[in-house]
């Protein structure tokens, strides 16, 4: 998990980007969503978490989060019993206008969830994907390429 200086700047950069939503999907406890609240992050989160056990984290978080919304699936580039693909729910996900932050909590699982946004991939404001310590924050809307922002978190 990331220091509370390092989510600190990553907020920073929400804020520059005016991301209003956060889309994460890979941290069942919760542990991404806090660090976003205690450094300041007042946008909504939607979590996506298929799983019993360790989602309890992230509900409990979310249930004292009035903009915080758990979904219990993981987002992919196919539908099935506990994955979902984004664009398939993403106007009952995304409010018109809001700038979305998609972050993807373990770096295979990334190719398959931009895959997912479908025609929606263009409304990806950002896209993160945190593997260990290593943050990687990027403009979306280039087809199918991500290019690296011009800051790190």
């Amino acid at each position: 998990m990331l220091s509370f200086g390092r989510t600190r700047r990553l907020v920073r950069q929400l804020d520059r980007h005016e991301i209003d939503l956060v889309l994460e999907s890979g941290r069942p406890d919760g542990a991404f969503g806090r660090a976003l609240r205690r450094a300041g992050y007042r946008g909504r989160i939607v979590s996506f978490e298929p799983f019993g056990g360790d989602r309890a984290g992230v509900r409990r978080a979310a249930a004292r989060d009035t903009a915080w919304q758990v979904l219990p699936y993981a987002l992919g580039d196919r539908d099935s019993a506990w994955i979902r693909r984004l664009d398939g729910m993403w106007e009952d996900v995304v409010a018109p206008g809001e700038r979305v932050l998609l972050h993807v909590g373990h770096r295979p699982e990334l190719p398959e969830a931009v895959a997912g946004a479908g025609e929606f991939g263009d409304d990806l404001t950002l896209v993160r994907e945190e593997s260990g310590d290593d943050l990687t924050l990027a403009r979306f809307g280039l087809g199918d390429h991500l290019a690296p922002a011009t800051a790190r978190a």
